[in-house]
Parts: C-alpha cells; structure tokens; sequence
C-alpha cells in the first residue's frame, strides 16, 4: 500500500530521498526501544536515542515514514507566534527553536527564516496586539505590532490594508520530508530498523503487530491522532481525535510574498521554487480522508482578495492531513500511567512540526535516565488515569 502523502512536500523531494522514507526492514523478536510511529516525533525520539548512545531501536508504523501527519503538515517553525501565553509549552518551544538550529548545522532540509506576517482585520484584534506581541516577548522571542501601511510595505504584494498586524521576523520554515529523509538515512546507518506496513495490535506484554510480536525494554508510543487505539489494549486512553486540516499547493509564479502570513481563515507562503502553498482548516470530521472542493474553494477565495496575481495560478495538488487534538489543548507527554518502561507522545495538534525535536529530546531522557530537565509536568499523561479515561470511539482511516 503507498502512505505517501500527495502533498507538496513529497511532490519536491527526489525520488531517492522518497525511496529512504519508504524501504522497510525485517521485524527483529527484540528491541531495546521500540518506538510505535514514524512521524517526525518518532524519528526525532530515535535520533536523540542514538546521540545518547543507544542504538538498538526499531520504530514500526502502518504506513511508511511521514506517511501521516508530519508528511501533510505546513512545515512551520512559528516559535514566536505560538508563544503568546506563558508557561511550559512556551519554554518548550525556546528548548525546539535551539534544537532546530543545531539540527540546521548537521543536515540540510531547507531550513529558511521567512518571518511571519499575522493581519489583524479589525479594531478588537489590533486592540489586543501590543499585549500579545509583549507576552511573546516575555516569552523570550521577538514580536511587533506594525499599522496596516507597514504590513503592506513588508509585504508589497498584499492587495489590501489591514487594521494592523504582528511581525514575527525569526519565524522559519522547513521541508519535513527532506529533514525526514536526512534522519532516517542517518539512523540507519546507526543500526536503527524502520519496520514498515506494521500494525500494532496489542501492548499488554510485547509489542504484538501484523507481522509478529517484538519484545521491547521500552516502548515509545507516537502515533498522533491514532494514539488511544494503540493504547486502548493497556486500558488507558487519553482525549485525543483527529481534525482534519486541508493544505493547497498552485504552480509557481514570480515571487509574490516573502514572508508567511496568516489571514483572517488560513496560511500563506511560498516556497523557493515559487509554489504558493496554502491552508489550514480545522474539520472535525473523525478519519474522515480526502480533500473537500468548498475547502478548497475558500481557501482561494481568501488569496484572491489577499494576494490576487497568484490566485489563479493552477493547482499542483491538494491534500489533508489528521492533527492530534487534545481536549485540553496541551500535548500527553511522559509515562504511561501504571506502565514501566511505556511512554507516550502525542496531542501536539498544530506544534507537531514545530515541537518534534525538543519532543524527541524529553522521550530520549525519560527512557534512558527517567527524567528531564525541562517542564513537563503539566503535560503528564498521569492527569487522564486509567479509570477516568476517555474511551473514543474511532475508526482507522
């Protein structure tokens, strides 16, 4: 079965690369680690493993690498914007951002520092900009409420003049299939396995799939939105559903927008190439797959009246991905409650991109000295115990 996602980032990414991302190795009967998912939490989680010296991991999936989520996503580094309350996450994301910028220096995946543009369309919104930007300061990134004139001589393109705006001038982007490709590569030749079209069943002992059981020292669970059917076998599942998010790509055009910029319903950028990438829906649909035409529809709806010259331009593809939604908004990371050695990693909804590598750090912490230094504490898995639980009733995509 093809998992690839038919977003742009697959469209761009040479065939050798896509190759990495989807060969499958034979499932081992053991595993110091076996890491269940192989989105981009999954594969950050093995990379900080081996850096803290273990190498015996095996991460097993349905599909094949970033053949979810992380292969559908926008690839935004929005650190700043999504920092305007304080707290853990905030922390979290400096702890990301810095990890990213390490990262950068090691492998290629273009990594690009566009900064963003928000359009604050209306007096209520303009009137809470200076406090959101001061508390994005706060959070130790920078953020500046500019008049509508300046949004638009930041960005020439923009066919209208918004009430105001924030700049984010350090936010970045990446290109996850080819950040992806470059880890997996470099796992493998770690000794890491990547089992592939392996579905798990149950967690009660070992780690049982389609293809046979692997005995584990720890098991890492990263399955995003599917997380509460892996764990539904441990009596444990925490409030985590799938919401669907609909992403456009149209051919290229000359270079009409610098920067990111989020309108009144979606997100724009555009890519080095010249693609306008676009979207970022929020359906509550369940695994309901596929791309709607209104979705689309509204999506170029809202740049026509933005950025008109690209408009037009013809559609390359368009897609849909499943974000992890927690009901409280927070990701579930850390230990499984009443399980030795099980943890989890999943809720991250719109961060996952954005969270993976400092993600990946804390689970390399917890498994091989149990515990960290940064604060997770509000993101227990221990606040859905096992009793009290949510029991979803989902069915696979």
């Amino acid at each position: 079965m093809d998992w690839m996602q038919d977003s742009i980032w697959f469209h761009t990414l040479p065939s050798e690369l896509r190759d990495v991302l989807q060969t499958s190795d034979e499932l081992p009967g053991r595993a110091e680690v076996v890491i269940v998912g192989s989105g981009m939490i999954g594969i950050s989680t093995a990379y900080y493993l081996t850096e803290a010296g273990v190498q015996d991991i095996c991460l097993v999936d349905r599909g094949t690498a970033l053949g979810e989520a992380s292969g559908a996503n926008a690839g935004g580094l929005w650190f700043a914007q999504q920092s305007s309350e304080p707290g853990s996450l905030s922390v979290l994301a400096k702890a990301s951002s810095h990890l990213y910028d390490e990262l950068s220096q090691v492998f290629e995946f273009d990594f690009t520092t566009t900064g963003l543009l928000e359009l604050l369309n209306n007096a209520e919104q303009a009137g809470q900009g200076e406090s959101r930007a001061q508390a994005v300061r706060d959070s130790g990134f920078r953020a500046e409420l500019v008049s509508g004139k300046q949004a638009r001589s930041i960005e020439p393109g923009l066919a209208l003049t918004p009430e105001a705006a924030l700049f984010y001038p350090d936010e970045a982007h990446v290109h996850p299939t080819r950040l992806a490709a470059a880890l997996v590569g470099h796992l493998r030749q770690k000794g890491v396995r990547f089992c592939f079209n392996t579905e798990v069943k149950n967690l009660s002992d070992s780690v049982e799939t389609n293809r046979g059981a692997i005995s584990a020292g720890a098991t890492v669970i990263a399955s995003g939105a599917w997380t509460p059917l892996v764990t539904q076998s441990l009596g444990w599942e925490p409030p985590i559903r799938p919401m669907r998010g609909t992403l456009l790509a149209l051919e290229p055009i000359s270079r009409v927008l610098h920067h990111t910029m989020i309108g009144e319903k979606y997100y724009y950028w555009q890519l080095a190439g010249g693609q306008i990438v676009a979207g970022g829906s929020v359906d509550d649909v369940g695994f309901e797959q596929g791309v709607e035409p209104a979705t689309v529809a509204s999506i170029r709806d809202e740049l026509r009246t933005l950025l008109p010259a690209a408009a037009e331009q013809p559609l390359i593809c368009a897609w849909s991905g499943f974000r992890p939604y927690c009901d409280d908004l927070k990701p579930v990371l850390g230990a499984v409650p009443a399980r030795e050695n099980t943890f989890v990693a999943a809720g991250h909804f719109k961060k996952g991109i954005m969270m993976s590598p400092v993600t990946g750090k804390i689970l390399a912490d917890l498994v091989t000295s149990g515990k960290t230094d940064l604060p997770i504490e509000p993101l227990s898995p221990a606040r859905f115990p096992l009793e009290g639980s949510r029991r979803l009733s989902l069915t696979q995509g």
